[in-house]
């Protein structure tokens, strides 16, 4: 405990005594003239202190622009809280009241104030005076104020006199002190958006500056950069980490810790509060209410762009925050590997860097989560390949949640059965995914491209012909993960609900180069209406939110359809392939029945697959398939190997299911 600190509350302390020898209570003269000359002692002190402008006290009353009775005023609060032998000396004044605080009045009658120092004192129970607006001061069962009301403060502000650092819990449950790594790096359009920060952090102006950019891109990093560079600190609290009942109470927290370290609030991942209709409203109010209150610049980041702050008495300043150039991402990447970079080849580096279009939190976190898999398969083993990538792709699977599934590619290009035609425009597409270096960095198409290097493609055809099967093929040929996205879980009733969780897939997906499958697509792509109803509107919404995130989507996005004529044409001219699935002609149903059995599946011969094909000409790749696992099954029941009886059998109950009759 400072010096200081002890002789404010001594202040406070020699002060009742007098106030108690004032009200009656009967004292020695020599006691009442050692008190006094004490007091006298004790203020002089304090007085010399004073003048030391770097005070915490001082600091806190230039920032919340307190007159020095004021000042006096909450040293007298936070004595109250921690000085145990005030209350005694409180109670023959205060009453039952100096359990629960301070009052104005009895304050103004223990220090024995004017009138006119009084009505100073009584400012800070109005209304809009920061210290209520911040709740600096509390009232008991948040009951109004004015001067008869017991005032406390929250610990928090009593430990910071003290000297303690440290923010409180709620502070650090939530986030905390943002720290810049010694090793930070930026590329040029990075440090041009530092600087932009910087000057309107670097303002009493009451601004709010939104980040804008995929997590774990070094926002938060950017952010206390551009803070340094004026010599403050920043403080964030990250929304998803807040339970919803804690929300309005930690943000009120955050705020104060900033006001009293001198530091910039930074309010993490807000589109986070963009939750149902009813919660959404709620939390975003409850953030518009305590970011309006803050003094100075605040500063908010989101994934999504554009998310309505509901500020009215802020200027808004909108950045986004850009990944890291390949370049930069191969430096990021040698860093993060260390002493183990020797076991990367510069060709390995340049994939990493060229294929994950990640930030650097995503870069260490996926060398983290690589050397994990590799200490768990073979503890001191060199890292390979192999565990990079998965590392980045847990981090995807984790930001996924249970908006997409991760998808098992058993198939391989053998068990395809496709049209000439069909087969030469799949190829088209995966060869604009694996040449896409060459192409776009080194022949400089780059520059004749509006917006993102993704792919795009749209498969459409009867059900059963192979489109989601096809989309597996390509994933696996690419070397990528393919995510098939549950559209029960991304589409909501709820307005801003679906692109939220749309912007979560997208940003995941373009981050580790992994392959989204819209099973279905028509659900989500189709056509934009005339707007009859807000149902209409907010339907078109989300599919130019869609057209967005397709247009600056940086990996492979397959959507599949049966009904193509349902998809919105905006959607078809983004797309860099239509490839049409038809159902299969007669030889390729023949070799659809051939290759549906199984090598190790004992069979009667002969299997007549023309007949097959011939007789079942309706099918699909699908029902085919269908129809040979039941054949496999009814002749498993009956002990005896699979036989032409059993494939017509099979292939009658598949027609029949799907609505046909046999000539």
């Amino acid at each position: 405990m400072s010096d200081y600190f002890s002789l404010q509350l001594q202040r406070v302390r020699l002060s009742a005594r007098l106030a108690v020898a004032r009200g009656g209570v009967a004292v020695t003269p020599e006691l009442l003239e050692s008190t006094q000359s004490e007091l006298r002692t004790v203020e002089n002190i304090l007085a010399d202190l004073r003048l030391d402008t770097s005070r915490r006290d001082a600091q806190f009353a230039t920032t919340m622009g307190l007159a020095p009775d004021q000042v006096d005023f909450l040293w007298a609060v936070i004595a109250r809280a921690v000085d145990p032998l005030l209350l005694a000396l409180l109670q023959p004044i205060c009453g039952t009241d100096a359990r629960k605080g301070f009052s104005i009045a009895h304050y103004a009658t223990i220090m024995n104030l004017d009138p006119e120092r009084s009505q100073t004192v009584a400012e800070v129970v109005l209304p809009n005076h920061p210290l209520r607006l911040l709740q600096f001061l509390l009232a008991p069962d948040d009951t109004s104020m004015d001067v008869t009301t017991p005032l406390a403060v929250p610990p928090r502000v009593w430990s910071y006199m003290r000297g303690d650092d440290e923010p409180e819990e709620l502070i650090r449950r939530a986030g905390g002190v943002v720290r810049v790594p010694f090793e930070a790096k930026l590329d040029d359009a990075q440090r041009v958006v530092v600087q932009r920060i910087a000057a309107a952090t670097n303002s009493f102006e009451r601004v709010a500056i939104v980040v804008e950019g995929p997590i774990a891109g070094g926002r938060r990093t950017a952010v206390a950069m551009a803070a340094a560079e004026i010599g403050r600190a920043v403080i964030a609290v990250d929304v998803s980490r807040i339970p919803a009942n804690a929300l309005e109470a930690t943000l009120s927290a955050h705020v104060r810790e900033c006001i009293l370290t001198d530091s910039i609030p930074l309010v993490a991942e807000i589109d986070e509060l963009l939750a149902p209709e009813g919660e959404s409203s709620t939390a975003l109010s409850a953030l518009a209410r305590v970011l309006e209150n803050a003094p100075g610049p605040v500063v908010v980041t989101s994934r999504m762009a554009g998310v309505d702050l509901r500020l009215s008495g802020r200027r808004i300043v909108r950045v986004r925050w850009p990944s890291p150039t390949a370049a930069m991402r191969r430096e990021l990447w040698s860093d993060a590997l260390g002493e183990e970079r020797a076991t990367v080849s510069d060709g390995e580096l340049d994939e990493l860097s060229s294929r994950y279009r990640v930030g650097a939190g995503d870069i260490a976190g996926g060398v983290s989560a690589a050397r994990a898999s590799r200490d768990a398969r073979d503890p001191g083993a060199a890292l390979t390949m192999h565990d990079l990538r998965e590392g980045v792709r847990d981090n995807i699977a984790e930001r996924l949640g249970d908006l997409a599934t991760r998808v098992d590619i058993t198939q391989t290009w053998d068990d395809l059965v496709l049209s000439p035609d069909t087969y030469d425009d799949i190829k088209a597409v995966t060869a604009r995914v694996r040449h896409s270096h060459q192409v776009h960095e080194k022949w400089g198409f780059k520059g004749k491209m509006p917006r993102g290097l993704g792919v795009a493609a749209l498969f459409s055809g009867p059900p059963g012909t192979g489109k989601s099967m096809v989309a597996g093929l390509v994933a696996r040929e690419l070397d990528l993960e393919m995510y098939q996205i549950d559209l029960s879980k991304v589409v909501s009733k709820w307005v801003g609900e679906t692109e939220k969780q749309l912007a979560k897939i997208f940003d995941a997906a373009d981050a580790g180069h992994a392959l989204l499958l819209f099973d279905e697509a028509d659900s989500l792509f189709a056509r934009r209406t005339e707007v009859k109803s807000a149902v209409d509107r907010y339907a078109n919404l989300e599919v130019n939110f869609l057209l967005q995130r397709i247009e600056s989507f940086g990996g492979v996005t397959i959507l599949t359809t049966n009904l193509d004529t349902s998809i919105d044409p905006a959607v078809k001219r983004r797309l860099a392939a239509h490839v049409v699935f038809s159902a299969p002609e007669h030889t390729e149903s023949v070799k659809l029945w051939k290759g549906m059995i199984a090598t190790a599946a004992p069979i009667t011969p002969p299997l007549d697959f023309e007949k097959l094909a011939r007789t079942f000409e309706a099918m699909t790749g699908a029902n085919i398939r269908n129809a040979v696992l039941a054949a496999a099954f009814s002749a498993a029941a009956e002990g005896t190997s699979i036989s032409q009886t059993h494939l017509e059998r099979a292939g009658r109950g598949e027609y029949r299911a799907m609505g046909r009759v046999l000539r």
